[in-house]
């Protein structure tokens, strides 16, 4: 057993491979039991971890096979992890011999890998194998980074890192959509031009706005200036906002301080519907709470959350 504690941040190791596994294994150990909680539910929220420390090791031996990463809690569930950098690079019989070991129930197997969709030959498996790909990874470490340290620099590096080696889809901000929960913040950008939502929300540079609301995307904004932090509303010299404080916020204190995004509204017909469920049938909202991304083109054609 290799304990993760044991390791820097990139590991011991002569395979890439390896190194970036371990990366992401130290983000979860310094990040402790709630930020990794957070971070699988949000993979998918079938893992539903319970609340007590969690033993992170590397490159565990069980048998023949070699686990990249181990989440284990004191044999109340274990999350066996297996990462690929290129992609088509799955090895059946090594999978076949994770599947042997993953007998009991709170046996959880987790594959990491560069595709932008589910690899084939993890679907229609007696047993759930849960996914997700590097890109997806490193979205859910920014939008749960607690921006204390070492775990925001941890972050950060790890995103270089993710970029060099080229297991990010980089897009231009100029092509870029973020996707905000919108059921509170789209009639307001629709009537007064503008979104605030929490102070210092992680977001990456994106020349659009949608809003994800009644479960599908309808409406499409272009920012038209960078978001601002700390702002305050009542300084703001801008009718649209001293309306909205009137009509929505007349007590609005000086001490909220907003994250702000001036607006101006592009599209607001598009039928993009959501009907995603998760492995028990019940249906999940696409944002959950957090910014989603996509880009301006897939936007512009899809006809389903899926498509983005």
């Amino acid at each position: 057993m290799s304990r993760i504690e044991d390791h820097s941040i990139f590991g011991n190791y002569n395979q890439t491979e390896n190194r970036v596994t371990a990366a992401l294994l130290q983000i979860m150990k310094i990040g402790g039991t709630g930020f990794i909680e957070n971070l699988m539910n949000q993979i998918d929220d079938n893992l539903d971890f319970p609340k007590s420390e969690i033993k992170i090791v590397t490159q565990e031996k069980e048998k023949s096979n070699v686990y990249d990463g181990l989440l284990d809690c004191n044999f109340v569930f274990r999350v066996i992890i297996e990462s690929k950098i290129e992609s088509g690079k799955i090895n059946k019989k090594q999978l076949e011999g994770i599947l042997e070991n993953a007998v009991n129930s709170t046996d959880y197997v987790l594959f990491i890998t560069p595709e932008n969709s589910k690899p084939s030959i993890l679907e229609n498996r007696e047993r759930p194998i849960y996914w997700t790909n590097w890109k997806m990874i490193n979205d859910l470490l920014k939008e749960n980074n607690t921006n204390q340290e070492p775990l925001n620099f941890l972050i950060n590096e790890f995103e270089k890192y993710l970029e060099f080696l080229k297991l990010l889809n980089v897009v231009s901000p100029e092509c870029r959509v973020q996707i905000a929960a919108g059921s509170y913040g789209e009639p307001i950008a629709l009537k007064y031009g503008f979104y605030a939502c929490q102070n210092y929300r992680t977001i990456k540079e994106s020349k659009y706005l949608a809003f994800y609301n009644n479960r599908g995307i309808h409406t499409l904004f272009e920012i038209l200036e960078e978001p601002i932090n700390d702002c305050d509303l009542s300084k703001l010299e801008d009718s649209n906002v001293k309306q909205y404080l009137s009509d929505h916020e007349p007590n609005y204190s000086s001490r909220d301080k907003r994250q702000f995004y001036r607006l101006n509204l592009i599209d607001d017909k598009l039928k993009i519907e959501h009907s995603g469920m998760n492995n028990k049938g019940k249906k999940t909202a696409f944002t959950m709470g957090v910014f989603r991304y996509t880009t301006i083109d897939k936007l512009q054609k899809a006809k389903t959350t899926e498509e983005l």
